[in-house]
């Protein structure tokens, strides 16, 4: 028997700690983690600007070789910004600052620090995670010297953007829509400078793939959408029926996440609670809530859990996941997490934005208060209805987001990319082309 070829190694760099589930982020990061440590060894970087650094996990550590974290330490040019106590003259600041709050943290030092601890290592393959850790490949290898570079985009930053910022001038909210407005030029830049140099992008629905090869004219974009694990089928049916609890499942720190929370207790909750007063409960779930959301708790029927350890118990109690989100991008891991776990949902248009889900089969779709709130109360007091969106949405989990089946695409993909046998015009293949040979 011939000896094994060794394994090449890949640098990953993550602006959040890889993970098997809660942050959607970070268990979109942790899929991709996965996916490699198949093929190849790993040295994980993560450079935390998309929230505080966590402890890494057994997870984590049986999948790298190496792991570092490198704390994010803005520039003296954002810090000025940042400290300027006037709103208006802050915005000004930032419309000149020119590039991208989340960026801001990536700047020569860290760089410096990330080259110290690559040292001599050389890489057959560079991914990193989100638009905003781009300037982090300036550390690392290039095609010159066969490295090939992989960014995750995940979504669309620029669209997000400006949904955000539409958001909050519908709440009248001018200041903080120009601050998105400003994010969304940021961003625009930000992928016209740099999006050229990697050899692949990634995006998790046709739409973002569709929208960053316009914005950045990068016509290797492809999609690889968030994915799960189908769950063993769910638990008789009368659990749900006699525990009727809607349950929310998003950090309540990312802005789209507060306002789908308010929107619904304030729009459609009363009128759930009038139509349904025996045991109907409002469970939400998810870290970073602001002291005004923390309150809801006090309010009869309704629960605000903060970061929960596990989620599947939570969705083991539910008769229904909501999804009401106005604004926002990207494509909704909780959603296909709900269905994973048997739970039909009710979603705005927009929440369920890039995801296979067909209104009245896989899910229910609606965007006023009285036609979610109509919805909602279907999938409570219909238990066949209840039953036929859960299964049907279950099955399209297991035919369109398997996390074990995009694990293999994904890691042979990179193998390919690694050993050059990959040609520019083969990037240009869907997924869903590779998927099926």
């Amino acid at each position: 028997m011939s000896p094994a070829l060794p394994r090449k190694k890949l640098l990953f760099i993550s602006p959040v700690m890889p993970a098997e589930e809660g942050n959607g982020l970070a268990m979109r990061v942790g899929f991709f983690l996965e996916a490699y440590s198949r093929h190849f060894d790993i040295d994980l970087v993560v450079v935390p600007v998309a929230g505080q650094a966590a402890e890494v996990t057994s997870f984590v550590t049986a999948r790298c070789v190496r792991h570092v974290i490198i704390a994010p330490r803005a520039g003296s040019h954002f810090g000025l910004v940042a400290r300027l106590r006037d709103p208006q003259a802050r915005l000004d600041a930032f419309r000149h600052y020119g590039q991208p709050s989340l960026a801001a943290g990536i700047t020569e030092p860290i760089l410096e620090e990330l080259r110290s601890w690559i040292g001599a290592a050389r890489y057959a393959v560079v991914h990193l995670s989100r638009l905003y850790l781009a300037a982090l490949s300036r550390a690392v290898g290039s095609r010159s010297d066969g490295t090939r570079l992989i960014l995750d985009c995940d979504e669309n930053d620029i669209a997000t953007q400006q949904s955000i910022g539409l958001m909050h001038r519908r709440r009248g909210s001018v200041l903080q829509a120009e601050w998105a407005s400003c994010e969304a030029d940021a961003f625009r830049t930000l992928a016209r400078q740099s999006l050229a140099q990697f050899d692949v992008l990634f995006a998790a629905s046709r739409g973002d793939c569709a929208s960053l090869a316009c914005e950045a004219g990068h016509e290797r974009v492809l999609v690889v959408p968030n994915v799960v694990t189908a769950q063993a089928r769910r638990r008789a049916v009368a659990v749900r029926q006699r525990a009727r609890t809607v349950l929310f499942v998003g950090t309540l720190g990312y802005e789209p996440n507060a306002d789908a929370v308010e929107w619904f207790v304030s729009r459609v909750w009363p009128g759930l609670v009038r139509g349904l007063p025996d045991g109907l409960r409002l469970v939400i779930a998810g870290g970073g809530a602001s002291a005004r959301l923390g309150r809801l708790s006090t309010r009869r029927g309704i629960l605000v859990t903060g970061p929960v350890p596990e989620i599947a118990p939570l969705y083991a109690g539910a008769a229904l996941a909501i999804a009401p989100l106005r604004a926002g991008g990207g494509t909704r891991i909780k959603l296909l997490e709900a269905a994973a776990h048997g739970v039909p949902s009710v979603s705005t248009r927009l929440g369920a934005a890039g995801l296979r889900f067909r209104n009245g089969r896989d899910i229910l779709l609606a965007d006023g208060a009285e036609q979610f709130g109509a919805a909602c109360h279907a999938i409570l007091t219909e238990g066949a209805l209840a039953r036929r969106i859960a299964d049907n949405a279950r099955n399209r989990v297991r035919s369109d987001y398997d996390r074990a089946r995009w694990a293999g695409v994904v890691g042979n993909f990179a193998i390919q990319m690694a050993a050059g046998s990959l040609a520019p015009a083969a990037s240009n293949l869907r997924f869903e082309e590779l998927m099926n040979g």
